[in-house]
Protein backbone atom coordinates (compact mmCIF):
# COMPACT_ATOMS: atom_id res chain seq x y z
CA UNK A 1 0.00 0.00 0.00
CA UNK A 2 2.60 2.34 0.75
CA UNK A 3 4.67 1.81 -2.57
CA UNK A 4 1.08 2.43 -4.18
CA UNK A 5 0.73 5.95 -2.28
CA UNK A 6 4.03 6.48 -3.02
CA UNK A 7 3.48 6.04 -6.75
CA UNK A 8 0.33 8.13 -6.99
CA UNK A 9 2.33 11.05 -5.40
CA UNK A 10 5.35 11.18 -7.56
CA UNK A 11 2.74 10.90 -10.51
CA UNK A 12 1.02 13.38 -8.99
CA UNK A 13 4.25 15.47 -8.65
CA UNK A 14 5.06 15.16 -11.97
CA UNK A 15 1.77 16.20 -13.37
CA UNK A 16 2.43 19.26 -11.24
CA UNK A 17 5.59 20.01 -12.47
CA UNK A 18 4.55 19.46 -16.10
CA UNK A 19 1.76 21.96 -15.57
CA UNK A 20 3.58 24.37 -13.81
CA UNK A 21 6.73 23.82 -16.59
CA UNK A 22 4.14 24.74 -19.52
CA UNK A 23 1.21 26.68 -18.13
CA UNK A 24 2.02 30.15 -18.63
CA UNK A 25 0.71 33.15 -20.63
CA UNK A 26 1.27 36.46 -22.11
CA UNK A 27 -0.49 39.08 -24.50
CA UNK A 28 0.67 40.37 -27.82
CA UNK A 29 -0.71 43.55 -29.79
CA UNK A 30 0.13 45.95 -32.16
CA UNK A 31 -0.27 48.91 -34.04
CA UNK A 32 -1.27 51.75 -31.48
CA UNK A 33 -0.43 54.55 -33.43
CA UNK A 34 -3.07 57.42 -34.03
CA UNK A 35 -5.09 55.53 -31.16
CA UNK A 36 -8.14 58.15 -30.50
CA UNK A 37 -10.01 55.72 -28.50
CA UNK A 38 -8.23 55.08 -25.35
CA UNK A 39 -7.42 51.57 -26.99
CA UNK A 40 -4.01 51.01 -26.06
CA UNK A 41 -3.36 52.15 -22.30
CA UNK A 42 -6.51 49.52 -21.30
CA UNK A 43 -4.15 46.45 -23.17
CA UNK A 44 -1.43 46.90 -20.23
CA UNK A 45 -3.80 47.31 -17.77
CA UNK A 46 -5.68 44.08 -18.64
CA UNK A 47 -2.24 42.89 -18.86
CA UNK A 48 -1.08 43.87 -15.59
CA UNK A 49 -4.11 42.69 -13.83
CA UNK A 50 -3.82 39.24 -14.97
CA UNK A 51 -1.60 36.20 -14.62
CA UNK A 52 -0.47 36.99 -18.31
CA UNK A 53 3.86 37.12 -17.48
CA UNK A 54 4.82 40.09 -19.70
CA UNK A 55 3.07 42.38 -23.16
CA UNK A 56 4.62 42.07 -26.69
CA UNK A 57 3.93 44.84 -28.85
CA UNK A 58 4.88 44.10 -32.38
CA UNK A 59 5.13 47.80 -33.46
CA UNK A 60 3.79 51.08 -35.14
CA UNK A 61 3.60 51.82 -31.56
CA UNK A 62 2.82 55.81 -32.29
CA UNK A 63 3.39 58.48 -35.64
CA UNK A 64 5.38 59.35 -36.85
CA UNK A 65 7.99 57.55 -34.60
CA UNK A 66 11.16 59.19 -33.16
CA UNK A 67 12.04 60.07 -29.37
CA UNK A 68 8.82 63.02 -28.60
CA UNK A 69 6.92 60.12 -29.90
CA UNK A 70 8.65 57.44 -27.79
CA UNK A 71 8.43 59.30 -25.25
CA UNK A 72 4.62 59.19 -25.36
CA UNK A 73 4.09 55.90 -25.56
CA UNK A 74 6.55 54.64 -22.51
CA UNK A 75 4.34 57.50 -20.79
CA UNK A 76 1.07 55.00 -21.20
CA UNK A 77 3.27 51.99 -20.04
CA UNK A 78 4.79 54.34 -17.21
CA UNK A 79 2.72 52.31 -14.38
CA UNK A 80 3.42 48.55 -16.22
CA UNK A 81 4.94 46.62 -13.79
CA UNK A 82 5.81 43.87 -16.22
CA UNK A 83 8.42 42.89 -19.10
CA UNK A 84 7.20 44.83 -22.27
CA UNK A 85 9.06 43.70 -25.26
CA UNK A 86 8.75 45.58 -28.77
CA UNK A 87 9.30 45.28 -32.35
CA UNK A 88 9.94 47.52 -34.99
CA UNK A 89 7.22 49.08 -37.25
CA UNK A 90 7.45 51.10 -40.12
CA UNK A 91 5.74 54.10 -38.70
CA UNK A 92 8.95 53.88 -36.46
CA UNK A 93 11.24 55.00 -39.09
CA UNK A 94 8.47 57.98 -40.08
CA UNK A 95 10.39 60.29 -37.35
CA UNK A 96 13.64 58.06 -36.29
CA UNK A 97 15.74 55.77 -37.18
CA UNK A 98 16.56 52.08 -36.24
CA UNK A 99 19.94 53.53 -34.16
CA UNK A 100 17.92 55.72 -32.07
CA UNK A 101 14.88 53.21 -31.64
CA UNK A 102 17.45 50.02 -30.15
CA UNK A 103 18.94 53.15 -27.91
CA UNK A 104 15.09 54.72 -26.65
CA UNK A 105 14.15 51.23 -25.79
CA UNK A 106 17.61 49.77 -24.62
CA UNK A 107 18.06 47.06 -27.13
CA UNK A 108 21.35 45.93 -28.56
CA UNK A 109 19.82 45.77 -32.28
CA UNK A 110 16.28 46.06 -33.81
CA UNK A 111 15.97 42.46 -34.05
CA UNK A 112 16.91 40.47 -30.79
CA UNK A 113 16.07 37.34 -28.70
CA UNK A 114 15.48 36.70 -25.26
CA UNK A 115 14.10 33.69 -23.16
CA UNK A 116 10.66 32.86 -21.34
CA UNK A 117 10.87 29.61 -19.25
CA UNK A 118 10.96 26.86 -21.96
CA UNK A 119 9.83 29.71 -25.19
CA UNK A 120 12.76 31.57 -26.96
CA UNK A 121 11.31 34.72 -28.72
CA UNK A 122 13.18 35.91 -31.28
CA UNK A 123 11.53 39.64 -32.51
CA UNK A 124 12.65 40.00 -36.37
CA UNK A 125 13.25 43.83 -37.90
CA UNK A 126 11.11 43.39 -41.18
CA UNK A 127 9.91 47.22 -40.64
CA UNK A 128 10.99 48.39 -43.96
CA UNK A 129 8.50 45.62 -45.59
CA UNK A 130 11.12 43.69 -46.77
CA UNK A 131 12.78 40.07 -45.27
CA UNK A 132 16.32 40.92 -46.90
CA UNK A 133 19.12 37.88 -47.62
CA UNK A 134 21.29 39.53 -44.59
CA UNK A 135 18.45 39.87 -41.80
CA UNK A 136 16.90 35.69 -42.75
CA UNK A 137 20.85 34.58 -42.84
CA UNK A 138 21.20 36.62 -38.75
CA UNK A 139 17.51 34.69 -38.15
CA UNK A 140 19.02 31.25 -39.26
CA UNK A 141 22.23 32.02 -37.06
CA UNK A 142 20.02 33.20 -34.47
CA UNK A 143 18.15 30.09 -34.73
CA UNK A 144 20.76 27.37 -34.56
CA UNK A 145 22.29 28.88 -31.61
CA UNK A 146 18.95 28.21 -30.17
CA UNK A 147 17.84 24.89 -30.88
CA UNK A 148 14.34 23.30 -30.03
CA UNK A 149 14.61 20.07 -27.84
CA UNK A 150 18.30 21.58 -26.13
CA UNK A 151 19.11 23.89 -22.85
CA UNK A 152 15.67 23.62 -22.14
CA UNK A 153 14.40 25.28 -24.83
CA UNK A 154 11.16 23.53 -26.09
CA UNK A 155 9.52 26.07 -27.88
CA UNK A 156 10.08 28.73 -30.69
CA UNK A 157 8.31 31.81 -31.47
CA UNK A 158 9.44 34.75 -34.10
CA UNK A 159 7.24 38.15 -33.81
CA UNK A 160 7.92 41.36 -36.55
CA UNK A 161 5.58 43.85 -37.64
CA UNK A 162 5.08 43.06 -41.11
CA UNK A 163 3.04 39.07 -41.19
CA UNK A 164 4.48 36.71 -43.93
CA UNK A 165 3.17 36.57 -47.61
CA UNK A 166 1.05 33.09 -47.19
CA UNK A 167 -2.00 31.76 -48.73
CA UNK A 168 -4.18 34.23 -47.05
CA UNK A 169 -1.98 37.26 -46.04
CA UNK A 170 -1.03 39.68 -48.10
CA UNK A 171 0.54 42.54 -46.69
CA UNK A 172 0.09 46.12 -47.97
CA UNK A 173 3.24 47.96 -48.26
CA UNK A 174 5.66 45.66 -48.63
CA UNK A 175 8.82 45.57 -51.65
CA UNK A 176 9.09 43.95 -54.21
CA UNK A 177 10.08 40.52 -54.16
CA UNK A 178 8.67 40.09 -50.62
CA UNK A 179 6.53 36.60 -51.71
CA UNK A 180 9.74 34.83 -52.72
CA UNK A 181 11.49 36.77 -49.52
CA UNK A 182 8.64 35.05 -47.25
CA UNK A 183 9.33 31.71 -48.89
CA UNK A 184 12.44 31.25 -47.61
CA UNK A 185 11.70 32.54 -44.37
CA UNK A 186 9.07 29.74 -44.35
CA UNK A 187 12.26 27.14 -44.81
CA UNK A 188 14.37 28.95 -42.46
CA UNK A 189 11.31 28.42 -39.85
CA UNK A 190 10.08 25.05 -40.90
CA UNK A 191 13.96 23.80 -40.38
CA UNK A 192 14.37 24.74 -37.15
CA UNK A 193 10.40 23.76 -36.47
CA UNK A 194 9.34 27.18 -35.41
CA UNK A 195 6.04 27.04 -33.73
CA UNK A 196 4.35 30.30 -33.87
CA UNK A 197 4.58 33.57 -35.53
CA UNK A 198 3.14 37.08 -33.81
CA UNK A 199 2.51 39.78 -35.95
CA UNK A 200 0.57 43.29 -36.61
CA UNK A 201 1.02 45.93 -39.15
CA UNK A 202 -2.58 45.01 -40.87
CA UNK A 203 -5.24 46.59 -38.64
CA UNK A 204 -7.05 43.33 -38.02
CA UNK A 205 -7.15 40.34 -36.34
CA UNK A 206 -6.61 36.60 -37.93
CA UNK A 207 -4.67 33.16 -37.18
CA UNK A 208 -3.59 31.59 -40.02
CA UNK A 209 -1.98 28.50 -40.55
CA UNK A 210 1.17 28.29 -42.53
CA UNK A 211 2.64 25.22 -44.25
CA UNK A 212 2.29 23.48 -40.55
CA UNK A 213 2.72 27.10 -38.17
CA UNK A 214 0.73 29.18 -36.62
CA UNK A 215 0.70 32.92 -37.52
CA UNK A 216 -1.45 34.98 -35.80
CA UNK A 217 -2.10 38.56 -36.68
CA UNK A 218 -2.88 41.24 -33.87
CA UNK A 219 -3.41 44.47 -34.88
CA UNK A 220 -6.12 46.58 -33.23
CA UNK A 221 -4.36 47.56 -30.38
CA UNK A 222 -5.65 51.55 -31.37
CA UNK A 223 -5.04 52.44 -35.32
CA UNK A 224 -8.33 52.72 -37.68
CA UNK A 225 -9.30 48.82 -38.10
CA UNK A 226 -10.75 47.52 -40.98
CA UNK A 227 -14.23 46.72 -41.20
CA UNK A 228 -16.06 44.46 -39.11
CA UNK A 229 -12.75 43.54 -36.69
CA UNK A 230 -12.25 44.68 -32.68
CA UNK A 231 -10.03 46.68 -30.71
CA UNK A 232 -8.16 44.44 -28.52
CA UNK A 233 -5.31 41.88 -28.32
CA UNK A 234 -4.31 38.60 -27.82
CA UNK A 235 -3.46 36.04 -25.11
CA UNK A 236 -1.53 33.40 -25.66
CA UNK A 237 -1.39 30.45 -23.66
CA UNK A 238 1.55 28.05 -23.64
CA UNK A 239 0.70 24.73 -22.69
CA UNK A 240 1.89 21.43 -23.19
CA UNK A 241 -0.01 21.09 -26.67
CA UNK A 242 1.71 24.10 -28.05
CA UNK A 243 0.32 27.43 -27.99
CA UNK A 244 -3.64 28.63 -27.35
CA UNK A 245 -4.79 32.07 -28.19
CA UNK A 246 -7.67 33.93 -26.85
CA UNK A 247 -8.94 37.19 -28.39
CA UNK A 248 -9.84 39.62 -26.27
CA UNK A 249 -11.68 42.56 -26.96
CA UNK A 250 -11.47 46.43 -25.59
CA UNK A 251 -14.26 48.62 -25.66
CA UNK A 252 -13.55 51.87 -27.49
CA UNK A 253 -13.79 55.17 -25.34
CA UNK A 254 -13.12 58.47 -26.86
CA UNK A 255 -11.98 59.75 -23.38
CA UNK A 256 -8.41 59.51 -23.66
CA UNK A 257 -7.96 60.99 -27.05
CA UNK A 258 -4.19 60.55 -28.87
CA UNK A 259 -2.61 63.55 -29.19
Amino acid sequence: MRMRRGGVLLTLALLFWTTAAFGWSFGVCGDSRDDRNGVFPRIPAAVRDSDMEFLLHTGDLERPGGTKSWEGFKAKTADFPKPLYVAIGNHELGGGTREEFARFFGLRSTSYGFTNKETRFIVLDNAGGALPDSLLDWLNRELAAHPKEKNGIDRLVVAMHFPPQTDSIFPHGTKSGYGDQSVKLLKILLRHKVDLILCSHEHMHAVDDWGGIKVIVSGGAGAPLVPFHKYGFYRIDVTRDGFRETFLPIKATSSTPSK
